[in-house]
């Protein structure tokens, strides 16, 4: 065991499970069934059959590496990949079993493997909360997260009513035809339901009117940038920033890097409220943050300081240099669960 500080940011589950149209509840399902849903559908498959949804440029294609459960906790790794490139980043064999605790490859990739980074992510149904908890990469795959639950709900649940129809070339399509109420009956209700999987970070917004209030002293603003290299723009920006510093030498980064510039503009109420937006519109605010400095007062004012996250020290079994045990994440959440809750105040 080793003692890790893990950085753990809080989401309100808004909406899981299927819901009629223009509905704000749902009309069945709810996360405590969707995650023992889930666990049974893993169930046997190997990695590469948990995949629930193709990449697309937007997102990555994301994995089940484990799941594990104890009463009102439900802590989930999956496997976020990232391209294949020359680079040697870690890589699971993509035939490894869910639940295995599968050996990642930390050299250059092998063939048959997936290359990616583990994130891991924290459920408590009763409260509607889920945490992301981040280790030792930057970034928490808290987007993909989202995707990979509602593509599960999608097509992949026992909800689900679907049927194979015949092409002309031999293959096959599968269409879904809808959504029955109950898993044990295959009769579909009259009126049509649609899933959906939503989360939105727990803030304060209190931190942020006091920022808004001091719009007109503002002396200086700082934005971080957490840069996902895997996708083409933010390699391009990087690169560009590189020239622009005059580094000749070639670099290479893992999955993400992260850029911080400063000014020291003239801005008013309109301006904040923009950089504000802009915070409030990213899914994953690990990876942007803005900080405001007044004049007469040296601190600088954090946006993320609003969030529901706390750095907590975690006594984990560690496997190798990307994996902790899901087993001994559990044990720590569960025993420090009042602790941890309270300290990032939800």
């Amino acid at each position: 065991m080793i003692l890790e500080t893990a950085t753990i940011t809080f989401y309100r589950i808004h909406k899981c499970g299927y819901y009629g149209y223009g509905d704000l509840l749902p009309a069945f399902g709810n996360c405590a069934e969707m995650l023992t849903d889930l666990a049974s559908w893993a169930e046997g498959k190997s990695f590469k059959q948990t995949k629930t949804y193709e990449g697309n440029d937007e997102v990555l294609p994301t994995y089940l590496l484990d799941m594990k459960r104890a009463d009102d906790n439900v802590v989930l790794l999956l496997w976020n990949e990232v391209p294949s490139t020359d680079q040697s980043v870690p890589s699971v064999q993509a035939d490894a079993e869910f639940g295995e605790s599968p050996d990642v490859i930390l050299n250059s990739i092998e063939p048959g493997s997936i290359p990616g980074f583990a994130t891991y992510f924290w459920f408590v149904p009763s409260m509607n909360l889920v945490a992301s908890i981040k280790l030792n990469h930057a970034l928490t795959g808290q987007k993909a997260m989202q995707v990979y639950l509602h593509s599960f709900l999608k097509q992949s649940s026992s909800h689900v009513v679907a049927e194979m129809t015949d092409q002309a070339d031999g293959t096959y399509d599968i269409v879904i035809k809808g959504y029955k109420v109950n898993p044990d009956d295959d009769s579909l209700p009259k009126k049509k339901h649609r899933p959906q999987f939503s989360v939105g970070l727990v803030r304060n917004p209190g931190k942020h009117d006091f920022i808004r209030q001091r719009a007109n002293s503002v002396s200086k603003i700082e934005k971080i940038v957490e840069l996902d290299v895997s996708k083409a723009e933010d390699y391009s920006l990087w690169q560009k920033l590189l020239i622009g510093m005059r580094v000749s030498q070639a670099q290479s980064s893992d999955v993400s890097t992260k850029i911080k510039y400063e000014l020291s503009p003239e801005v008013d109420i309109d301006d904040i409220n923009g950089m504000i937006d802009d915070w409030n519109d990213n899914h994953d605010t690990n990876s942007c943050d803005y900080g405001f400095t007044f004049s007469g007062d040296s601190k600088t004012y954090w946006l993320s300081r609003s969030l529901a996250r706390t750095q907590f020290p975690l006594n984990l079994e560690r496997r190798n240099a990307e994996f902790v045990t899901s087993a001994s994440l559990l044990n720590e959440l569960v025993g420090k669960r009042e602790l941890i809750l309270r300290e990032a105040g939800v």
